[in-house]
């Protein structure tokens, strides 16, 4: 991890990296994008890609790029329409996420659409255009892409988001059947970003700071220390960690009981290190 740390530290000062990388994850434990990414490319061995410490990070160069306001802006206008639709239980367990929850958690999933769409544009002069729209589920399950240059994709995408310190890319239900493609998107988004975002386009301040200020609910100091205590909205880094083509393993994916790939350790937990296969949390318990 220390190793990894020095590396993107130094990387960001010879411009190889964005600074964004440096920004604060959360700023009261000090924890920093840089940290989190470290954390889940030590955990997810990708460090086994490469011959060197500096083939990575010429690597994570070239597979970053930098959301902006407007990226953020779409994220959050597609994930209002989205997120009153989205069952409320997390898949495995019983927990209930409030609508907050579900609007942030499809702001980052469709960060990650975007990074992937706008990284295809940057690095090959590709054209993506991310589907948007609403329908069946069986019609837009398969792919969130639209079109590449014009023109309907012939490979069904799925495009899986998690944050820099994920390491699984998780296929759900019957997804598997009808993608041909999952690639999984790093974001580093903090847990401040959205109010720093409604910050940015003065939605606190011009709506709810003004009304409570209008209402004699607070003062004006209250009003100033209230905005300042709102971090800045700053550009979010995201990564292209990689991608699984359903094809090379199409026999193997069709045996449900196959598992093609499994390694771990037995401690107080069962951890995990490699796993490619099928994986209920009521299998093998």
């Amino acid at each position: 991890m220390s190793l990894c740390r020095r590396a993107v530290k130094k990387a960001v000062r010879r411009g190889a990296l964005p600074d964004e990388y440096l920004l604060y994850d959360d700023p009261r434990r000090k924890v920093t994008h840089a940290d989190l990414l470290c954390e889940g490319t030590v955990r997810g061995r990708d460090w086994e890609s490469f011959s060197s410490v500096d083939e990575w990070i010429e690597w994570l160069g070239w597979s970053t790029v930098l959301l902006d306001e407007r990226d953020y802006l779409t994220a959050a206008v597609h994930a209002l329409d989205l997120a009153p639709r989205i069952p409320a239980t997390d898949y495995g367990t019983t927990r209930q996420r409030d609508l907050g929850q579900l609007l942030t958690d499809a702001i980052r999933g469709f960060l990650g659409e975007i990074a992937l769409a706008k990284w295809l544009g940057e690095r090959f002069e590709v054209r993506v255009v991310l589907d948007y729209r609403k329908g069946p589920l069986p019609e837009f399950l398969p792919s969130d892409i639209r079109l590449v240059n014009g023109r309907p994709p012939r490979l069904n995408v799925s495009i899986k988001t998690t944050k820099l310190r994920g390491i699984w890319l998780d296929i759900p239900y019957s997804q598997i059947e009808n993608s041909h493609v999952f690639v999984l998107v790093r974001v580093g988004v903090s847990r401040e970003h959205f109010l720093a975002f409604l910050k940015e386009i003065s939605a606190i301040k011009d709506k709810i700071l003004s009304k409570a200020r209008e209402l004699g609910i607070i003062s004006e100091d209250d009003l100033a220390s209230i905005w300042d205590a709102i971090p800045e909205f700053t550009k979010i880094p995201a990564c292209i960690a990689g991608f699984f083509d359903k094809r090379e393993y199409e026999d193997a994916v069709k045996e449900r009981t196959s598992i093609l790939l499994a390694d771990g350790e037995e401690k107080k937990r069962f951890v995990v290190n490699k796993f490619v296969g099928y994986w209920h949390p009521e299998q093998d318990k």
